[in-house]
């Protein structure tokens, strides 16, 4: 027994060290009112922060083919859902509410513990795929990940299938781009939650040119104001994109290639850091000049933090990605929540989400419903807000030019994921 508080006490002190607390959220500015704004710090579940090692392969298997062979079936209401997302990923008012969330909670009895504990995919990944690994429950009974992860999650036999007879919002709502994915054919483990391109962002009164090519981001002129990501799929892929080399197409070969390039600069100096979530502060900041950024942040950063901050997709390309909800192996309140993911497909609710995050929605006609509201704002004589809100229309949907820039992940298997992160482990440590 003293053994165990001994290693909660290690796991909490680790979680307050590595700030799992959303920074983000320090930058949203007291009292400001709107739509789309407001404040709030979420604690994150300390006993998730464990570090316990992960399983060999062999036995993770094992206990995954048989997880995955028996989903848990579908309870009675229970009243309650665990729920982990990503920062500032969600609409918050003034008073650091979660205006939607109470609607949901209003409306169904059901109430929702939301936490922002994913700040990056194989951080998060890392601390609940020990208790998949062992057939244990994670605490968690929604997450949202990004979708090469939850391909690689279904491949492991860690999520819950999905009963879509208790999804009908979704049947009726969804955008056809959103339906049978590469990463889950069918939607049989996954729902969409927000999509994006993988790009760069940057602050041209800082950098004092434009930037157009991946290549910007190792100029020497830059050096120690640059961002680059922690989660390995992004930094990597752009970098071969830049080589010309479709990441979908790259061999092992042309993943080394990208960490030479990447490796000099870093032993340079070139990165400020390698970030998740987190980079956005730097950015908003000026700390960094230029980062690899995610396409809905630099949207929110235009409106309410930093209007100088612009996002482009390199020349060569970005990545598309898409983060979606779903439900890990043994979740205590299944019902409740396919409850939570139908209430999102609704668009009287998917609308107040858009507004606030600015991502690319997969309800179809948000971009619609957005220029309605701003049409009746801007009548009630707040045009400010209406042309706010016409920004945002105009960046929830992505252009036919965006996506023919954009790629997919490549579907790694664990061979190659081992190899690809040991290249890009050699550039974060320089």
């Amino acid at each position: 027994m003293a053994d165990q508080q001994t290693e909660i006490e290690r796991a909490i002190e680790r979680a307050i060290a590595e700030g799992r607390v959303s920074r983000r959220s320090f930058l949203r500015r007291a009292g400001q009112g709107g739509l789309w704004l407001g404040g709030a710090l979420s604690l994150p579940a300390i006993l998730a922060a464990c570090g316990i090692k992960p399983q060999s392969s062999a036995s993770a298997s094992a206990a995954s083919a048989s997880s995955n062979a028996s989903p848990t079936p579908m309870p009675t209401q229970a009243g309650q859902v665990q729920w982990a997302n990503w920062p500032a990923y969600i609409d918050i008012d003034d008073k650091g509410k979660y205006p939607t969330i109470e609607k949901f909670t209003k409306e169904t009895g059901i109430k929702v513990t939301y936490t922002e504990d994913v700040n990056d995919n194989e951080d998060f990944f890392g601390k609940i795929q020990p208790d998949l690994a062992k057939g244990n429950p994670t605490g968690y009974d929604l997450i949202v990940l990004t979708d090469w992860l939850i391909e690689k999650m279904i491949r492991l036999g860690y999520l819950e299938k999905l009963d879509h007879d208790q999804l009908p919002n979704f049947a009726a709502n969804a955008d056809p781009s959103y339906t049978n994915p590469w990463y889950d054919p069918n939607n049989v483990h996954s729902l969409a939650w927000q999509s994006g391109i993988t790009g760069i962002g940057y602050n041209p009164k800082l950098t004092k040119r434009e930037i157009t090519k991946f290549d910007d981001l190792l100029d020497p002129a830059f050096k120690g104001h640059v961002g680059m990501f922690s989660e390995m799929r992004d930094t990597m892929c752009l970098t071969l994109l830049s080589m010309g080399i479709k990441p979908a197409e790259a061999k092992i070969a042309d993943v080394q290639k990208a960490g030479d390039k990447l490796l000099g600069p870093a032993k340079a100096g070139q990165f400020r850091n390698f970030y998740g979530n987190d980079y956005y502060d730097e950015l908003a900041n000026k700390n960094l000049w230029i980062t690899i950024a995610w396409s809905g942040d630099v949207t929110q950063m235009q409106l309410y933090d930093n209007a100088d901050v612009k996002f482009v997709i390199p020349d060569t390309g970005g990545m598309h990605w898409v983060d979606n909800m779903t439900i890990p192996n043994l979740a205590a309140h299944p019902t409740d929540a396919h409850m939570l993911m139908n209430f999102w497909y609704d668009p009287a609710n998917a609308l107040p989400l858009s507004e606030y995050i600015g991502y690319y929605s997969p309800v179809k006609n948000i971009s619609d419903l957005i220029s309605k509201d701003a049409d009746k704002v801007e009548a009630s004589g707040d045009k400010a807000t209406a042309d706010q809100m016409r920004v945002v229309a105009a960046t929830v949907n992505p252009s036919g030019e965006q996506l023919k820039h954009a790629y997919d992940y490549k579907i790694l298997s664990e061979d190659e994921e081992k190899q690809w992160n040991e290249i890009f482990q050699t550039v974060t440590t320089g």
